[in-house]
């Protein structure tokens, strides 16, 4: 049986069993099956394909472990090991028989008088039996994160790390495989963000210069062994229009490529000639999508290019192969497994006779196969086994008219029991430089099975929907970005999708900032509110911290309009707030300020604080479980007169 065959049977059995539990009413999943580590994650195969690792747990209740299975007979129990202070969060293969592990610990220090809670990244090298652990940098105090960047193809027996050191300055290592000394050969500084050629050359560097109006983002550049940096790019904060933006990629062979917006809506790939200092004309593009950057190859041959694709933010992130080969494979995937996902190739070996697949998509938070020899499929585990597909919501894409004719797109997650109009969540994402994606999400998927529908607005200021959009957001925070929230629960209503009685908002990051300026602007289409992690009052977003500076710096000056603080007497709806004690991005006291200010007004406000919890994903399970309980109940009993 052929590759298309084989899998076509196993995707056709699978759909059978959705198709036909999806007729029975949805079950409420328990909170249990949504809260742990994921079962299996980060799948990858050694170089020669005999061995492949991943992280799993070999129970919910238990922390991750590395686990090693020899590829020649997977029927053999595979080695799981784990380092002893931290919990492992990543890892990656640097030969053979030798992998890169990455755990995370918390971690208390001081700078000045000021103390600060915070977690760190630990890195470890261990041999593929998990006999011995060894941590890189254990001898210095001052490492916040370290990160495998390269392979060295000209070099095999070394590989080279980053690490991001506690006052923000990066530093680029070179590993001796055998020996496990260090060598750093790059050191940057705290206003400055580098970056490597695709063979592990640190060639490209960013830095923010200029402030106000001036604000702008220079890229220069500079030959492999030659000192010398030399600028070839700027983009101003207040057009964020041209080259640098989203990054400059080197290739093998040595082309430049560059994803650039320059007189246009939507981003573009083009190359560069770094003699001439001129830029081809696109050498690919999509009229309704911005182009988010290249696929490239796992192994690199100096001289030899290793772009084999393109990637495309659409609705949902798409890699457009223009290889033929890879082309081919990827068609025989998405033709061959279920057509509601993702197919993602995420690891291979040399020869490419061993393939790992990751799939996933709105009802599948993800799933990896092994692909033997172009056409044996064998299914390798679920990161989250007690959640079913067929119990799960399916998401689509909308789009909407703001009040002043913007269109907004936006991601609509229904209940698949019960009857519309429903009772629904406005869930505006973080950033707000970002975007949602159609895709696995975890707040949707809950809020979804506990009966609520959830529309997830790309308002403006959102990213990766073209110029358009997201430069409309600058200095409207609480204003024309808000009403685009707005906006979309008065759609929701007017398709009979929601009811009108029955809205709630809920946001993390700048969504918990969305969350917080509902409470205080008149008219409100919601019964309350759920802050996360939110900026209260707009004047100290420079006093936020970003694991990459320059995004504070070059968003900075587009930052204006409502304060929540400043105008909490106005709060006429109950709003829940949460914040974790260890967020360094946005500080904790953003939240218990605004608390306090609507307590002494006798206002409905509820407010929890989460042990342990840090600003951005991946969290701990108890971090989901006090979220998750949280927003349950707070919907369900506290969100207006009675409850949504």
């Amino acid at each position: 049986m052929n590759m298309t065959k084989r899998l076509f049977a196993f995707a056709v059995a699978a759909l059978a069993a959705v198709t036909a539990m999806s007729a029975a009413q949805a079950a409420k999943i328990p909170m249990n099956a949504w809260i742990h580590d994921p079962v299996i994650d980060q799948v990858q195969l050694n170089f020669s394909g005999t061995k492949m690792a991943a992280i799993t747990l070999s129970d919910v209740n238990e922390a991750p472990d590395v686990t090693v299975w020899d590829v020649r007979d997977l029927s053999k129990p595979p080695k799981r090991f784990r380092p002893d202070n931290s919990k492992v969060i990543g890892i990656g293969w640097l030969n053979d028989d030798t992998l890169f592990v990455v755990g995370r610990q918390k971690f208390d220090y001081r700078i000045g008088a000021k103390p600060t809670f915070w977690f760190r990244d630990i890195a470890y090298v261990v041999d593929d039996q998990g006999k011995r652990f060894r941590e890189l940098m254990g001898h210095r105090d001052d490492v916040q994160s370290a990160n495998l960047v390269s392979l060295l193809t000209n070099q095999p027996d070394k590989v080279l790390i980053t690490i991001t050191t506690l006052d923000r300055t990066q530093e680029f290592l070179e590993l001796n495989l055998d020996s496990l000394i260090t060598n750093r050969v790059f050191r940057g500084d705290d206003r400055s963000g580098f970056e490597t050629d695709n063979l592990g050359n640190v060639v490209i560097r960013q830095q923010i210069k200029g402030s106000g109006d001036d604000t702008r983002l220079v890229t220069s550049l500079r030959s492999p062994g030659n000192s010398a940096w030399e600028e070839h790019f700027e983009v101003f904060a207040r057009e964020r229009e041209g080259v640098g933006l989203n990054g400059v990629t080197i290739a093998a062979d040595g082309t430049v490529y560059v994803v650039d917006n320059t007189g246009r809506d939507k981003s573009v790939i083009r190359r560069y000639d770094l003699d001439s200092r001129r830029l081809s004309e696109p050498v690919f593009a999509n009229e309704d999508y911005n182009v988010l950057g290249l696929a490239t190859t796992r192994f690199k041959t100096p001289g030899q290019s290793d772009v084999v694709g393109y990637v495309v933010g659409g609705p949902s992130v798409e890699v457009v192969y223009t290889d033929p080969m890879w082309a081919q494979l990827q068609q025989q995937l998405d033709a061959a497994l279920p057509d509601d996902q993702t197919h993602d190739i995420v690891s291979y070996n040399r020869d490419l006779s061993l393939i790992v697949v990751e799939s996933s998509g709105p009802r599948e938070p993800g799933s990896f196969g092994l692909l033997v020899g172009g056409r044996q499929y064998v299914p390798l585990g679920r990161s989250f086994p007690n959640l079913d597909p067929a119990e799960l919501a399916p998401m689509e894409f909308v789009q909407y008219q703001a009040r002043d004719g913007l269109t907004i797109p936006a991601f609509l997650t229904r209940p698949i029991s019960g009857e519309a109009p429903y009772p629904t969540v406005i869930m505006p994402h973080g950033g707000p430089w970002a975007r949602d994606f159609l895709g696995w999400d975890l707040w949707a998927q809950f809020l979804a099975n506990r009966g609520y529908a959830v529309l997830q607005p790309q308002y403006r200021g959102s990213e990766g929907w073209g110029q358009k959009l997201w430069r409309a957001g600058d200095r409207e925070w609480g204003q024309k970005m808000q009403d685009d929230k707005d906006d979309g629960a008065r759609w929701l209503v007017e398709q009979g999708i929601a009811a009108e009685d029955r809205i709630a908002i809920y946001g993390y990051s700048y969504g918990g900032y969305a969350a917080m300026a509902a409470t205080v602007r008149p008219n409100s289409p919601y019964q309350c509110a759920i802050a996360g992690a939110g900026l209260s009052e707009l004047d100290t977003f420079d006093k936020i911290t970003f694991e990459n500076p320059f995004n504070r710096e070059f968003q900075n000056p587009t930052i204006g309009g409502l304060s929540p603080l400043y105008v909490v007497e106005q709060a006429n709806i109950p709003i829940f707030i949460f914040h974790g004690d260890r967020d360094q991005r946005v500080p904790v006291d953003q939240s218990r300020k605004f608390n306090r200010a609507l307590e002494r007004r006798e206002k409905n406000t509820e407010y929890l604080e989460i042990p342990d919890l840090w600003h951005s994903l991946p969290w701990f399970p108890q971090h989901h479980l006090a979220v998750l309980s949280s927003l349950e109940r707070y919907l369900a009993e506290d969100c207006g007169p009675g409850g949504l």
